[in-house]
């Protein structure tokens, strides 16, 4: 619908609660407070997860947000023909293009508001560029600019329950999309159709495209033992199986799935044990998703993976965009990174379990909730091996 059919930016795009927003607010202001700052400047690409946070604004281009300590944010996109769009999502009144350099306007605006001698936080997700670094503190040269990435992620790692529903949207368009592969998959298909049949389940129901990983292999003689990123004119036929891991975000708020399938015949020896092996994985790992449970204790509880006489290639346990942190089972390459969980967080348990010879293999998994008594699912797709095509 068009805004002129009278709806507002409220009524066209998804929107958070008032009271949500205020709670954000408040705890990133606190958060500035015990840094001693007076603003932040936040650079984002598209998605932007910090600029969406805070004003939601779902960037689709580069774009910065100006967030006092005190007073009204202002946002500059890149792009003039995004501006209505963006104007309309945005719940804060004070959204601008740029024009053609993005430091110039943000250092005008902090000078605006009387903050260029000023203790300034720089968020950005990815890094800001050194150009635009020191072109900002060319242009201000009495500022002190400080890193404020952190304290920010750990404020948005903790979901809060209208946060979880949108979680569980997103959790729901994945379960359409594995539903759509189980009904709809069969021989002669090519790997460019089973991505067609995913995107297909979801985008009618307002999901957002994120990675869609699709490998096939024949489960006789398989070479392919993990979700490739890029699609290939391979042709499944009875006897293949299908490995996936698929992300659909619903505004913004992404969950992850992955689900394997059989065509034309029931799962191979083979595969039916990695199949049990990493239902055994994702259990032990999502009864210790606990508030307080570490790094340790999450890769201890993954090692029947090890003691089914299996290897992993990819992460076990991983937070937003497959960090935060990334976690390999014993046999992994991934290095033990720190982490401590927190109730409300959310990461996803994605067992990978591969024979050691590197050859079959494929991946079972889902994002949950940490929980006291363990990880809650944000999926409904049951944990099988349909067998499809028959």
């Amino acid at each position: 619908m068009a805004m002129g059919s009278g709806l507002t930016g409220l009524e066209l795009f998804p929107r958070f609660s008032d009271g949500e927003y205020s709670r954000r607010h408040q705890a990133v202001r606190a958060a500035m407070a015990k840094e001693d700052l007076d603003a932040i400047v936040i650079s984002g690409g598209p998605g932007a997860p910090e600029i969406h946070y805070l004003v939601n604004y779902l960037a689709q281009s580069p774009c910065w947000l100006v967030f006092p300590r005190e007073g009204e944010p202002s946002c500059f996109i890149h792009f003039y023909n995004h501006l209505a769009c963006a104007q309309a999502q945005a719940i804060i009144s004070d959204v601008r293009w740029y024009g053609p350099s993005p430091i110039e306007i943000v250092a005008e605006e902090l000078r605006r508001r009387d903050l260029g001698r000023s203790r300034i936080g720089l968020v950005s997700f990815s890094t800001i560029s050194h150009r635009h670094f020191t072109d900002l503190q060319r242009r201000l040269p009495e500022i002190q600019l400080v890193d404020f990435g952190s304290q920010l992620s750990r404020i948005r790692w903790v979901r809060s329950e209208e946060e979880l529903a949108y979680l569980r949207r997103s959790g729901y368009l994945t379960d359409l999309a594995c539903e759509a592969l189980e009904q709809r998959l069969r021989p002669g298909m090519a790997e460019y159709d089973i991505l067609a049949i995913v995107y297909g389940a979801y985008i009618k129901n307002g999901g957002d495209p994120g990675i869609h990983f699709i490998a096939t292999t024949n489960m006789a003689d398989p070479d392919r033992y993990v979700p490739w990123q890029r699609v290939t004119p391979r042709t499944i036929g009875v006897g293949s199986v299908v490995i996936t891991e698929l992300t659909v975000s619903y505004w913004g708020y992404a969950t992850q799935i992955h689900r394997p399938f059989a065509v034309g015949r029931e799962p191979s020896p083979v595969y039916r044990e990695l199949f049990d092996a990493a239902l055994q994985c994702y259990e032990r790992v999502r009864r210790v998703c606990k508030p307080g449970t570490t790094s340790e204790e999450i890769v201890a509880a993954s090692s029947i993976i090890e003691e089914r006489g299996f290897t992993s290639y990819d992460s076990v346990f991983h937070g937003e965009r497959g960090k935060f942190p990334e976690l390999g089972t014993q046999s992994a390459t991934h290095p033990l990174e720190p982490w401590t969980l927190v109730e409300n967080m959310v990461h996803v348990i994605q067992p990978n379990p591969i024979t050691r010879d590197h050859r079959a293999g494929l991946q079972l998994g889902a994002a949950v909730v940490v929980k006291p008594d363990g990880g809650e699912p944000l999926h409904n797709y049951p944990f099988k091996f349909p067998v499809c095509g028959v």
